[in-house]
């Protein structure tokens, strides 16, 4: 298993396909590519396993990880190794870029546990709810890629 830096354009198919082949909630959108950042890992073994972007301003020093995308056909065990190794390249990353911080959201109890338990992320808030502003509501209709 290893990781590399994403390249949105090589990668963006496979998220897409991620999100068409999840069914638990299954979406009738997909994340559209140019909401991903252009930085961000992807976790390979064989096939690509989970991915994850990291957002980065150059005026400030808190980066923000966003989503922690897999492939639904990918074992519960083998998944979470990949994700914590996912995680722990972006904070490479984050130290590449001389970040001081890393912010990441998630609702997901698996999630959760993972970066409280095993690599090691302070909680911040534990009861939050989260917002999107529709800036072109007519070219995305439906946001159930973000939306619960």
């Amino acid at each position: 298993m290893q990781a590399r830096l994403w390249d949105v354009d090589k990668d963006y198919p496979t998220i897409y396909n991620w999100c068409k082949e999840y069914t638990n909630p299954r979406w009738e959108s997909v994340i559209p590519k140019e909401v991903l950042p252009k930085h961000g890992v992807m976790v390979i073994d064989k096939e690509p396993i989970c991915a994850s972007g990291l957002f980065i301003d150059d005026s400030s020093k808190l980066g923000f990880m966003w989503g922690l995308f897999s492939s639904p056909k990918v074992s519960k065990i083998k998944l979470f190794k990949a994700m914590i190794l996912c995680v722990e390249e972006i904070k490479n990353q984050a130290n590449k870029n001389n970040l001081s911080f890393v912010y990441t959201i998630t609702g997901e109890r698996a999630l959760h546990k993972l970066y409280n338990d095993y690599v090691k992320m302070d909680i911040c808030e534990n009861n939050i709810y989260s917002y999107i502003m529709n800036l072109k509501p007519t070219k995305y209709k439906i946001l159930d890629w973000i939306q619960n």
